[in-house]
């Protein structure tokens, strides 16, 4: 096999996914199982999606924070979510308004979705009301 075949091989779709008529795929990360996880938003809720490697959905979970319904806006532009594999787990980084940062780290068990082990502030919000004082 010559470098531009071995290159073609590497670089080969094996799988694709495209989010239901509402949704946007805000970041995905490949685990080492082969598995993805895949962060949607339709604009007020954060869905995290396990898919398996042909593309098909494993489990969904909705993202909530459970210290406050309206930590995470609902204007989750893109670009305002991170997420990276630590093997079969998840670190994902958000901006939870605009000027909030967070951080989560998520477990993964087939049957009951993402768990939260544990989330941080990195950064603190402000009000826009006290921005203008």
């Amino acid at each position: 096999m010559n470098a531009a075949q071995q290159q073609q091989q590497e670089n080969a779709v094996l799988a694709t996914f495209q989010p239901r008529e509402g949704w946007e795929m805000i970041d995905a990360v490949q685990h080492p199982s082969g598995d993805t996880t895949v962060v949607l938003c339709d604009g007020c809720v954060m869905r995290l999606l396990r898919l398996d490697s042909s593309g098909a959905v494993l489990k969904k979970s909705d993202f909530r924070d459970p210290r406050d319904t309206t930590a995470i806006s609902s204007r989750v532009l893109r670009g305002a979510v991170r997420l990276r594999a630590i093997g079969e787990a998840v670190t994902m980084v958000l901006r939870a308004n605009s000027t909030a940062v967070m951080v989560y780290r998520l477990t993964f068990c087939l049957a009951k979705g993402y768990k939260k082990l544990w989330g941080s502030v990195v950064k603190p919000g402000m009000y826009r009301d006290a921005l203008r004082a």
